[in-house]
């Protein structure tokens, strides 16, 4: 039986289980803007994005904390302040290779937006954060409190050690939930170049500065 909500038991994602998490991210990205610009053809997304999320999810492993529900109906891609982006690391998950599987073409328009959030990134997230790169949730899951559940880990840690948590999402739906979870807006819905998608950014302050 599934648990949800407060309810769920968060587990660090064994290496064993990235498949598994990959083809969660797939269905949960499926009709994400950003996959949408980069991926057009909608069978050929759902063909493609579980192997484009097991490489995002092994880069994690190796750089960051990968967190998940037990049933893996959902998960978190957490990189901490000191995560090495380093060569190493981007050919150990494949990385390097992305052209591979989705395709030149849309490795060029995925870069064309996540290349304007990085800008943005060097811009205004100022000081050490925590860096959440991807969170999903089964879609059938979603609006059970799981992502909340998924992200208090890492607050509790970034609290305890007065850090910062900054995060982008290429979705207005979910604006309001990292409102909700104490994030403020610094970038609101800012077109990325010539690709329509819209992104917005966000930072979270450690709990201690927010009642200073």
């Amino acid at each position: 039986m599934r648990q949800c909500g407060v309810g769920a038991k968060i587990i660090a994602l064994d290496r064993s289980q990235i498949s598994t998490a990959a083809a969660m991210f797939a269905r949960a990205f499926q009709d994400d803007p950003l996959m949408v610009y980069a991926l057009p053809d909608p069978r050929e997304r759902a063909r493609r994005l579980p192997e484009f999320y097991a490489r995002m999810v092994r880069f994690g492993c190796l750089a960051g904390e990968v967190l998940s529900t037990e049933s893996l109906d959902g998960a978190a891609v957490w990189l901490p302040p000191d995560a090495k982006w380093t060569r190493e690391n981007i050919e150990a998950a494949g990385l390097h290779e992305l052209g591979k599987v989705i395709g030149e073409d849309a490795v060029l328009r995925y870069r064309e937006v996540v290349g304007r959030e990085m800008q943005a990134r060097s811009r205004d997230g100022s000081g050490p954060t925590w860096y959440l790169l991807l969170l999903g949730v089964e879609p059938s899951q979603q609006r059970r409190g799981l992502g909340a559940t998924l992200l208090r880990p890492i607050f509790e840690r970034a609290d305890r050690e007065r850090l910062g948590c900054y995060l982008e999402t290429e979705n207005e739906r979910n604006v309001k939930f990292y409102r909700e979870h104490g994030f403020r807006v610094i970038v609101d819905g800012e077109i990325a170049g010539d690709s329509g998608v819209r992104f917005w950014t966000f930072r979270r302050e450690p709990a201690a500065s927010r009642d200073e």
